[in-house]
């Protein structure tokens, strides 16, 4: 089958590398320059010499699925373990260790996160920077030779046996209920519909005349900042500071409007309050905003699909069984084994 999959976060990509595997031909349209989704590497500072995770700092395993993908990353030394020093702001104070919790192994890319992503790329044709603006459904008595239609916003089309979704279920949403075929698409898109998302803020710093904070995390009870990820501790720039500070969803959605100097400036007082006044003052600085940071309602099921042999067509993302990485992977691979096994009979 030819396959279109519209989105290349893990999902996507994920979903595409199994299918491609198993000899179907797969191409992943991408509205950005990067893959990956949330596993995004912002390259910072004068020359853009340093790589910071601004959207997932770190993950851990929790299915058989996912934990084998990890062990891959492993062999091929594209992750590491983050042994980190975990390091707690409780609202009134910062303290060097977390009480009473059990933590779960964090994994981190060690040449950047977006380097899985350009791994997991490496089985299926992309095209970047192309935005898919909806769906055709041609039908069984079409005169075209294949069922889908790809709409894309610049007045081009891609064809194909049968279409994956890999984005946010907003985005999603807006994509399939495009299609003509709008009786077999409609269960799907009333469930995704109440799909909602956490949003988040993103602060990328760096102090090349700071020490080295003692801490690599900061985890944070405060109503502006949720974690500060000490960067420095991930590569082998260790020599100098460089963070990621992630805001709360509360942050995020009351300063939605905010002008980016009056954020930056919220957000490097809140810092410096939290880990100290050199925090105030960056060489540089970069902000991101994440609309779809996190689902807060995840669909109790690993992916959703018009079922079709005729045209085929199913919905993956981080909202299907949960909200992590783990997540996301298991949703877009356990599709593929489901669609290897429907047709490959």
């Amino acid at each position: 089958m030819r396959i279109a999959i519209i989105g290349a976060g893990i999902s996507g990509l994920t979903a595409g590398r199994e299918l491609a595997k198993a000899g179907h031909d797969v191409t992943i349209i991408e509205k950005s320059r990067g893959l990956g989704g949330r596993l995004a590497t912002r390259y910072a500072g004068e020359k853009h010499e340093y790589k910071l995770d601004h959207g997932t700092p770190y993950f851990s395993t929790n299915s058989p699925e996912f934990s084998g993908f990890v062990s891959e990353l492993l062999d091929k030394n594209l992750v590491k373990i983050w042994d980190d020093t975990n390091w707690q702001y409780d609202g009134v104070q910062l303290l060097e260790t977390r009480p009473n919790t059990t933590e779960k192994i964090k994994y981190v890319a060690i040449d950047g996160m977006n380097q899985i992503g350009k791994y997991l790329a490496r089985w299926v044709d992309v095209m970047s920077e192309t935005r898919a603006g909806g769906l055709t459904f041609i039908g069984a008595n079409r005169s075209r030779k294949r069922p889908w239609m790809v709409n894309l916003t610049d007045f081009n089309t891609f064809e194909a046996d049968a279409v994956i979704v890999a984005t946010p279920a907003p985005q999603a949403y807006g994509i399939i209920q495009t299609s003509q075929d709008e009786v077999s698409t409609l269960k799907l898109i009333r469930e995704i519909d109440e799909v909602e998302y956490d949003s988040a803020v993103t602060l990328m710093a760096g102090y090349p005349n700071t020490e080295i904070p003692e801490w690599d995390l900061i985890t944070s009870e405060d109503d502006m900042i949720k974690t500060i990820s000490n960067e420095s501790s991930k590569r082998n720039r260790k020599q100098e500071t460089y963070i990621v500070v992630h805001s709360t969803s509360k942050f995020a959605i009351e300063n939605r409007e905010t002008v980016k100097e009056d954020l930056l400036e919220t957000l490097l007082d809140r810092l410096s309050v939290i880990t100290g006044s050199w925090a105030a003052t960056p060489a540089w600085n970069q902000i991101h905003y994440w609309r779809y940071a996190q689902t807060r309602n995840p669909i109790a099921r690993p992916f959703m699909e018009v079922e079709s042999l005729d045209a085929p067509l199913a919905l993956v993302g981080d909202y299907f069984n949960g909200n992590t990485v783990d997540d996301a992977y298991c949703s877009g691979f356990k599709l593929a084994r489901h669609w290897i096994n429907k047709f490959n009979d």
